[in-house]
């Protein structure tokens, strides 16, 4: 069904009838008709209140590894408000916290392979990221909404290891048997671009995905936090499973090379 964020009717029609609603409405850029505010805030308090005055059981709601009132980044200062305003309005809902997540389509493995000849960099791909694969996330939430027990609980779902964004490129390189030539720019240079672009009609980049680039991904640390092993769950390991999504990016001469290419086991890295 299509509705406006904005629209409390359509809304009301969407989770009407429901027993489980799960907001995954999130953004990393504005645009003149949704602010983070907009979309974090105020779309999320309005989902969740309208979900429980509809009756509905249970209510999940995405959020960010990152997100905290004090972050850098705008977009992760308003899903920190946002899981606020959720709890408030829906007592008893799940907040789910994921790291950056990779697949099919995603914008962390897929973009490093298509842009292999030119990918833009900061502060040298030294980033620390906890990537999950997009299937552990979905499982995760299946798990959460199917079990009663975990009712009000908040999980953050992350890589039981540590990369830097220099691990990941590096790993995608070998993977393509190509190399990514990446480009650094000093970030304040490429945020004064990205807010020049996000003048024009259509979305290229934004000055907020720049400030995304030099978040280092952490989890909170509070004990009271749930993770992927009160699931039960084992996340994928990068390593093993980030070649099934990059595998079109090799040259044609490799595209029938195996799966696990003889080395790889070199990239892997150790739990934190």
């Amino acid at each position: 069904m299509e509705f406006d964020l904005r629209n409390p009717k359509q809304i009301e029609e969407c989770v009407r009838y429901s027993d489980v609603v799960i907001n995954l409405i999130g953004r990393n850029y504005e645009t003149k008709n949704f602010s983070f505010e907009k979309v974090h805030i105020e779309g999320a308090r309005r989902i969740a209140e309208i979900s429980h005055a509809a009756g509905v059981s249970r209510f999940i709601h995405m959020s960010n590894l990152n997100a905290r009132t004090n972050a850098d980044a705008k977009s992760l200062v308003t899903k920190a408000f946002g899981e606020q305003r959720v709890r408030e309005s829906f007592p008893g809902a799940n907040i789910v916290r994921s790291a950056t997540m990779y697949g099919y389509e995603d914008e962390l493995l897929n973009n490093i392979g298509k842009n292999k000849y030119c990918y833009l960099t900061v502060n040298k791909a030294q980033r620390k990221l906890r990537p999950v694969c997009v299937s552990d996330v979905a499982h995760a939430i299946g798990k959460i909404r199917d079990d009663e027990d975990t009712v009000g609980l908040t999980y953050e779902l992350f890589n039981p290891k540590q990369y830097t964004q220099k691990d990941i490129i590096d790993l995608v390189q070998f993977f393509i048997h190509e190399n990514v030539w990446r480009v650094n720019v000093p970030s304040s240079l490429l945020r004064l671009a990205a807010k020049a672009v996000d003048v024009l009609p259509y979305h290229y980049t934004s000055h907020h995905e720049v400030d995304l680039m030099l978040a280092d991904e952490f989890p909170s640390g509070d004990p009271a936090v749930q993770t992927f092993a009160d699931l039960g769950i084992q996340p994928h390991t990068l390593e093993l499973a980030a070649l099934q999504y990059i595998r079109h990016y090799r040259p044609p001469q490799h595209e029938e090379d195996p799966m696990e290419p003889r080395g790889y086991k070199a990239f892997r890295k150790p739990p934190v």
